[in-house]
């Protein structure tokens, strides 16, 4: 430094809007992608292309490889919605409490509660009014219940009382599948009375090695006709 005296003027700048971008993006990336994040390896978000409803699914009665299976279409409104299905501990208490109101001892119901509700196309406000809306949703059916395939009943709970759906069967990528048309929102569940199985719907999925019994009666029937061909055949006719 020299010896004598050093003026000394300093410059400042105001940033401009440039140096914010990053974090701006970041933000913005974050809020746009939110419908597309899962929340650890139990829950799985199904976005429609185009829009429309999402269905997310933290239940833990359903494989997580089967949850993105999950849709739902809204009728009676043109917005759109986010349908949760999630486990909850007061959901599986009513669908207990209301089984046993329909049939009593429940040593014969295998079942699975949980909760479903619609929220706005957020996924943060609940929907509490939902008159006029019915939602279609198609749902893997829980993993212990699979094996009763068309057995399976749905059913939502309503003022403690069981409130049945009709329920349509479908596979989707191998797995079975359940179809229902909810009108309003509350505990549901997927149930089966063992004691009441109609035969031929226990198990639709086919396995390897499995003959179906069609094929037992069409051999049979192809066996008898040969043994009549033959006898027909040796038949000697007098001369």
């Amino acid at each position: 430094m020299p010896t004598h005296e050093v003026k000394v003027t300093a410059t400042y700048k105001t940033p401009s809007a440039s140096s914010n971008r990053v974090s701006q993006n970041g933000t913005t990336n974050s809020t746009s992608n939110k419908n597309n994040t899962t929340s650890g390896s139990s829950t799985t978000t199904r976005n429609p292309s185009g829009g429309g409803t999402d269905v997310t699914v933290t239940t833990g009665t359903i494989d997580n490889n089967n949850k993105n299976l999950a849709s739902a279409t809204v009728s009676g409104s043109t917005d759109n919605f986010v349908v949760k299905i999630t486990d909850s501990a007061a959901a599986s208490a009513a669908v207990e409490q209301a089984l046993r109101a329909q049939y009593g001892d429940l040593s014969n119901i295998r079942f699975v509660g949980f909760d479903i509700s619609l929220y706005d196309e957020t996924g943060t406000r609940k929907i509490e009014n939902t008159a006029g809306l019915a939602v279609t949703i198609t749902l893997p059916i829980p993993d212990d219940l699979v094996p009763y395939a068309g057995n399976n009943m749905a059913a939502g709970v309503v003022n403690g009382v069981l409130d049945p759906m009709a329920v349509k069967f479908t596979t989707i990528d191998g797995v079975p599948c359940m179809q229902f048309t909810a009108t309003h929102f509350s505990p549901y569940a997927i149930y089966v009375n063992t004691n009441n199985l109609v035969s031929g719907v226990t198990d639709t999925t086919p396995k390897t090695g499995d003959i179906h019994p069609k094929w037992f009666l069409a051999i049979g029937l192809a066996c008898i006709s040969g043994v009549l061909f033959t006898w027909k055949d040796k038949k000697k006719v007098p001369v």
